[in-house]
């Protein structure tokens, strides 16, 4: 029976920090004075259900109705991308790991283009990447991580997964997986050596 213990590794806040301050800051400079950016950002980004597939560029229109935003489209996607930094203990830490490896991240088509441009050494380490806008799931419905099982042919228990949100973890959990709570790249580390890898 094939033991393998197969990793699998969240992206934001795990292998790339997320400045989302970074993006509001910039939105609420060009918004009307008091207006609820982040609420009306996320209820906007769910509504759409861009985590999932739905069109990113659809926000710009509503939020400029709704707060104001004087941005151009342009300018408001690529404020959107530019709010990642690398965690290069992690990046090394999954460079050494055997293969196979896999990636599980609630991310969405602009922030996985830039990625690809500005960091691919976060996404090249992997044999698969399952991303929630491309399989229409997410982080903790059971079907994202049934996607994975799929890509590795793997069993359940034979995974272990890294996540820095507690829902996510105990999602991973629920579909038999080993899962841990991210707490940086050295308890990431003891972790997995207490697997053997």
């Amino acid at each position: 029976m094939d033991e393998r213990v197969i990793p699998v590794f969240d992206l934001g806040e795990v292998l790339l920090f997320v400045h989302e301050d970074r993006f509001f800051a910039k939105l609420a400079a060009r918004c009307r004075p008091g207006a609820p950016v982040e609420e009306a950002f996320w209820r906007n980004f769910q509504d759409l259900g861009v985590a999932r597939g739905g069109d990113f560029a659809a926000l710009h229109p509503i939020l400029t109705e709704e707060l104001g935003l004087e941005m151009g489209p342009a300018e408001f996607l690529r404020a959107w991308q530019d709010m990642f930094t690398p965690n290069p203990p992690m990046l090394e830490l999954v460079n050494a790991l055997p293969r196979p490896r896999y990636l599980l991240s609630n991310t969405n088509e602009p922030h996985i283009a830039w990625i690809r441009e500005r960091y691919p050494e976060a996404l090249e380490p992997f044999d698969g990447l399952v991303l929630s806008y491309e399989v229409g799931a997410v982080k903790p419905e059971l079907e994202i991580y049934r996607e994975v099982e799929r890509l590795s042919g793997g069993r359940p228990e034979q995974h272990v997964f890294f996540d820095d949100r507690e829902d996510n973890v105990e999602g991973a959990r629920a579909a038999g997986w080993r899962a841990h709570r991210f707490q940086g790249a050295e308890h990431c580390r003891a972790a997995l050596e207490e697997l053997g890898l």
